[in-house]
């Protein structure tokens, strides 16, 4: 008997649930200002976790105020996180951005953003160099901001897609079908979870680009993938128009 649309559960819940029987809770420890994380997440692409977090903490190392970091010249900020992917670029977009805040806020903080709706304070975030729609959910969500933002990074796109949860396009085509499909209650702590979930116990552990261990995947009786298809439950749920394009 298939279940009726205001019975069903949608799909994230129930990877969601299998990936916590697995790996566990994945709550937030502390959370930065958000200028730090903008700061820490505009150098972490394409570059590994360990790599960019030293890279960041040498900038903190190095200047005694992100106004500093804003002021300081570009050749010497891509010096200090030489090892990060695109040090130049992103040396270039990052002290512009934080120049662009200063201006249009008059000093340089993100707070403001707290009183937006979520994707007003994204594409407010957007509009700064070097930011898309991956570093604009950091921000919003691993930030003391905590909203209701899912960070979809290669891993969380990628395994996004070979499970089914969505179809062909780029990481913000994935970013909206995934909000579109969070259920209303859950909290900017609930997309955290789902985030690391997503990207450390499946994306990089299980279900990496090349050999994935299906056979020990939790999600594998939903994932598409592996040929197992999809629960009633699961194609039952449909999930609400997106309002958002940007």
């Amino acid at each position: 008997m298939q279940l009726s649309l205001g019975l069903a559960r949608s799909p994230l819940e129930s990877v969601r649930d299998a990936l916590l029987c697995e790996f566990g809770a994945q709550r937030p420890q502390a959370r930065m200002d958000p200028i730090s994380q903008l700061v820490k997440s505009s150098i972490s692409g394409r570059t590994q976790d360990a790599v960019s977090w030293n890279a960041f903490l040498c900038l903190r190392a190095e200047f005694k105020c992100w106004e500093d970091l804003a002021r300081a010249p570009v050749a010497a900020v891509a010096r200090i996180i030489q090892d990060v992917t695109f040090p130049g670029d992103k040396a270039r977009h990052l002290t512009t951005a934080l120049k662009m805040i200063e201006a249009k806020v008059g000093w340089l903080s993100l707070s403001h953003l707290k009183t937006l709706e979520v994707d007003q304070a994204r594409w407010e975030l957007q509009a700064l160099p070097g930011v898309g729609v991956k570093v604009a959910a950091c921000v919003l969500n691993f930030s003391d901001l905590a909203m209701r933002s899912l960070v979809v990074d290669t891993h969380v796109d990628r395994v996004a897609k070979r499970i089914g949860l969505v179809g062909s396009g780029d990481a913000t085509h994935t970013y909206h079908t995934l909000m579109s499909l969070s259920p209303d209650a859950w909290t900017a702590d609930d997309l955290f979870e789902l985030h690391w979930l997503m990207k450390r116990g499946l994306g990089q552990m299980l279900c990496p680009h090349e050999g994935p261990s299906c056979g020990a995947c939790p999600v594998r009786q939903m994932c598409a993938k592996a040929g197992v298809g999809h629960s009633a439950e699961v194609l039952a749920w449909r999930p609400r128009p997106s309002t958002s394009s940007g």
